[in-house]
């Protein structure tokens, strides 16, 4: 056997080489090349996995391990029941088709190559090995343009036909395969850059600024900060201290509490000059939308912030009517600024239920609506039945959210996804511009309108642990690092302080609670900036890092008492970014 001096394509992306979509692109059509010669002898390879692939010197692919080659018409070696590189096999090989992997197989696996290659991203991901097996059989890999809309619509075209999960429906003939990917080359590279925008963290800062004080704004340099309306006589001082650091100063006027009976309504919210308003169902006409949004406005640029986001409503299950309200006072508000010749910018506020996401149909709705024409940016607000502080979990809902994501990116408008808990870093991870969040229980999970009083629940302390992408309260952390302290580290300065004061964080102090807090924010912030320097598919592929390190670690720590504090977010991410 001929030795080949080189290292292996699976020992390279191991050790986090990423090629150029265009190195990407010619090294695909040279692998093709060479193993069309073996197609030439009527033989498939049957496993084309990255560690079968070795770059020479020159970094030409040559394919070795024959082992699973055979010819098409021979029935012995289907005997065999997972031949192949779980991961790396063809849905055919995988099944119960009759055909176990002729050419078009690894037509398929060459296919999921140039996917990784291209994007970054792995294109069948699961986190048990048996699952990962299955893969290919019962995964779709998201669309390539929906990773990085910047690969070439007639690369993503040649790689996704590779993909099909039928054999007839992929390339049927050799010199096709190879002229497209020649034509896919060409069209790379004339293909123009599209300037995209830098993932954002902002801060959702309320009436209470205690945890921002003694600069840590300055510390945290937050892209933004969404400032709640309710602040009152401090929203000046709040758009003051986000200029101080940089930051832009966004203006929120949480306009849903309009549909709340006058008696619940925040205090904060009833001094504004639409918050001691009836109970609204609705504008009976143009003039009276016009008169509530003009009272917005006037409130929301009143100290001058660099964004505002539109007037919105809560749009409870099914409940369009309110969806179209919020699109609506939108467009009105836009004009306006407009007519007083006001460079305030504004984004399109949009509350929803999380069955518009989860639900095709609904969804189909939202869509519709919200790509009628191109927005300054989406601040979307989420209501779930998820605990406040906890991640969101809900497969169907997340992957409503990506969809939506990628929709919208498709129409150049950027999505703020605002109050969320630790779940921002995945929909960024998935394409969303921004990721808003607090350090209450509100400032995570947007809430409806409420309907009656309500008094608040048990209090704790909690604390960020990044390994585990999750607020946990400090009961749990302690247990957590009497069993393995390494796996709970914290990270930030503000956190070393904290136990260096108070090792057992026990009856924390004003002070103490404060630090706890600006821990939080802080390391989460990095883990956005941590994301915000890669590209769009390692971005992906770093999240599924973090979710495979976190499973592994839940698995060794003791169980927690609540839900939200455990791993079964995890496994809804996984589904996800699969």
């Amino acid at each position: 056997m001929e030795f080949i001096e080189g290292r292996s394509l699976g020992a390279e992306l191991g050790a986090g080489v990423v090629f150029t979509p265009l190195e990407a692109l010619d090294l695909i059509s040279r692998l093709t090349d060479a193993a069309a010669s073996i197609w030439a002898q009527g033989t498939a390879h049957r496993d084309l996995s990255p560690n079968n692939i070795i770059l020479d010197a020159d970094g030409r692919p040559v394919i070795v391990d024959l082992g699973l080659a055979r010819h098409v018409d021979d029935e012995s070696y289907t005997a065999l029941p997972t031949p192949g590189t779980p991961g790396w096999m063809s849905p055919e090989q995988v099944g119960s088709s009759p055909v176990h992997g002729d050419w078009r197989s690894d037509q398929f696996v060459i296919g999921a190559l140039a996917y990784r290659l291209l994007t970054n991203v792995q294109p069948f991901y699961a986190l048990s090995l048996i699952d990962r097996w299955r893969a290919p059989a019962v995964q779709t890999p998201q669309p390539i343009r929906a990773i990085d809309p910047e690969i070439p619509s007639a690369v993503a075209d040649v790689v996704e036909r590779m993909l099909h999960k039928q054999p007839h429906r992929r390339y049927l003939k050799v010199s096709e395969l190879l002229t497209d990917l020649t034509l896919a080359i060409s069209s790379m590279q004339s293909a123009s850059t599209i300037e995209t925008s830098p993932q954002r963290f902002l801060l959702n800062i309320g009436q209470v600024k205690n945890y921002a004080e003694n600069g840590f704004l300055s510390a945290l340099r937050p892209h933004g900060v969404v400032i709640d309306i309710r602040a009152g006589s401090r929203v000046r001082e709040f758009v003051d201290a986000a200029h101080d650091v940089g930051a832009e100063a966004i203006v929120d006027p949480v306009t849903h509490y309009v549909r709340s009976p006058l008696a619940v309504r925040p205090a904060g919210f009833r001094k504004l000059p639409y918050g001691s308003a009836p109970v609204l169902t609705g504008f009976s006409d143009e003039t009276s939308r016009r008169e509530f949004c003009t009272n917005v406005l006037d409130s929301v640029t009143a100290d001058e912030p660099d964004a505002i986001v539109s007037p919105y409503f809560y749009a409870a299950e099914n409940e369009q009517s309110w969806l179209t309200e919020s699109v609506a006072c939108a467009g009105l508000t836009e004009a306006l600024l407009t007519q007083r010749g006001q460079v305030t910018s504004m984004w399109l506020g949009v509350a929803v239920h999380s069955s518009w996401l989860a639900n095709e149909r609904q969804r189909d709705l939202l869509l519709t609506a919200l790509t009628a024409r191109q927005w300054r940016g989406v601040h979307l607000l989420l209501s779930t039945t998820q605990a406040p502080f906890g991640p969101l979990g809900d497969v169907d809902t997340l992957r409503g959210l990506r969809d939506l994501i990628a929709v919208l990116r498709e129409a150049g408008t950027p999505v703020i996804v605002g109050r969320r808990a630790s779940s921002g870093l995945l929909l960024l991870a998935l394409g969303a511009e921004g990721w808003s969040t607090g350090v209450s229980g509100n400032l995570m999970n947007m809430t409806p309108h409420p309907e009656d009083e309500t008094s608040g629940g048990r209090s704790l302390d909690r604390i960020y642990i990044p390994g585990l992408v999750n607020l946990v309260s400090i009961e749990a952390y302690l247990l957590m690092r009497a069993r393995r302290p390494e796996y709970v580290e914290l990270g930030t300065p503000q956190a070393a302080a904290l136990l260096d004061g108070n090792p057992s964080l026990d009856d924390l102090s004003t002070e103490e609670r404060i630090l706890l807090l600006q821990h939080n924010l802080i390391a989460q912030s990095r883990q956005v900036s941590e994301l915000a320097t890669l590209p769009a598919g390692q971005r992906i592929a770093r999240l599924r890092t973090w979710v495979d390190v976190a499973t592994e670690r839940y698995r060794e720590l003791p169980p927690t008492r609540l839900p939200s504090e455990g791993p079964a977010f995890l496994e809804g991410w996984a589904e996800v970014l699969a």
